[in-house]
């Protein structure tokens, strides 16, 4: 790696500090260079609070040290007016040289008029330093801004020969304490999970996060004809959850019931979460989702959890053909795989 690479390279892996908290705000790191020395550094620590600029600058011992320095950032400093004032503004009053940036803001408030109000103050811009990179970590933002959808990831667990539960739908329990909480991190990276009723009839889940630090995404549950009982947990205990019916609009505390008409296409339900501004989406549902997901094609990423366990009969899997890749062993009895999208078996 050059000096360039390197310093953008430490803004990447700040924004990461930032997992499980920001959204729906990108992940964002920034470090300031002087002298060929970090002088300051900072990233977007959770939603409505300081960006890494603000966080960079304010880390500085003597705020004049921002003037004639390099500030590198991982995403285009924001030039209007949200939960925070714009970032540009900053750094142009703190009087920076230079600013280098890893990717453009496809968020049409910014998408560009950052990286204007920079230049029209005199401070030199670059861009695409490790770009794939920075939109590798940023990946969901990206495409619900460029797709106008949100992110959506299925991820099941299985038995070795390919089945999710027993044949009556009864849940098997097919994780160890560390898959477990590699399962509540995933959840603390999405906005959103979402499952189907069977799901909350069989299981009664929680669908929240225990084990891993982070906020809790807002529950999804595809209800069309109203069947999951009231006493789910779901229901009950406060948190923020979406019941999608085909007609019935209601709201009882944290639960909102939004209908979206007859033909309940997975388009529908997706839009339905464009609009109300969710970036991402972890699918963990029985087959009939997980099926529903594939076959709409609407998929960015799959992951599945393997159990060294054969239950002989049950309720398969997804059948489709996905090429999957072995990620990591979780202990002896436990191995997570991605599917390979980009092969010619993918789903976009």
């Amino acid at each position: 790696m050059n000096k360039e690479e390197i310093w953008m390279q430490r803004a990447l892996d700040l924004s990461l500090l930032g997992s499980g908290r920001v959204a729906p705000n990108p992940l964002v790191g920034c470090v300031i260079i002087k002298n060929d020395q970090i002088i300051g550094e900072g990233w977007h620590q959770a939603y409505g609070q300081a960006h890494a600029e603000v966080m960079a600058i304010n880390s500085l011992a003597n705020p004049e040290e921002s003037i004639g320095s390099s500030v590198y950032v991982s995403l285009e400093p924001c030039s209007h007016v949200g939960k925070t004032p714009p970032c540009a503004d900053l750094l142009i009053k703190s009087k920076v040289k230079e600013v280098i940036i890893c990717n453009l803001d496809p968020n049409p408030l910014v998408a560009g008029k950052g990286i204007e109000k920079l230049k029209a103050a005199g401070i030199q811009v670059s861009q695409g330093i490790l770009e794939n990179k920075g939109a590798e970590i940023n990946r969901q933002f990206f495409t619900f801004h460029t797709k106008k959808r949100p992110y959506i990831t299925l991820k099941w667990a299985a038995s070795q020969d390919g089945f999710i539960s027993q044949e009556d739908g009864k849940p098997v329990t097919f994780s160890n304490p560390t898959s477990q909480a590699l399962v509540h991190q995933m959840r603390t990276q999405h906005q959103g999970i979402l499952v189907g009723a069977n799901t909350i009839i069989q299981d009664n889940p929680r669908l929240n996060v225990r084990l891993w630090p982070g906020n809790n995404p807002i529950r999804i549950v595809l209800d069309p004809h109203h069947r999951i009982p009231k006493s789910s947990q779901v229901l009950q205990d406060g948190q923020t959850t979406w019941i999608i019916t085909k007609n019935g609009v209601a709201e009882n505390g944290a639960c909102q019931w939004l209908a979206i008409g007859e033909n309940f296409r997975i388009e529908d339900i997706l839009q339905l979460a464009y609009e109300k501004g969710l970036i991402s989406i972890l699918v963990e549902g029985g087959a009939k989702t997980l099926e529903a997901f594939l076959q709409s094609k609407l998929v960015d990423e799959v992951w599945k959890q393997e159990k060294s366990t054969l239950l002989g009969k049950g309720i398969a899997e997804p059948k489709h053909s996905l090429n999957w890749k072995k990620e990591v062993q979780v202990g002896e009895d436990n191995v997570w795989y991605q599917a390979d999208l980009s092969q010619p078996k993918n789903l976009q």
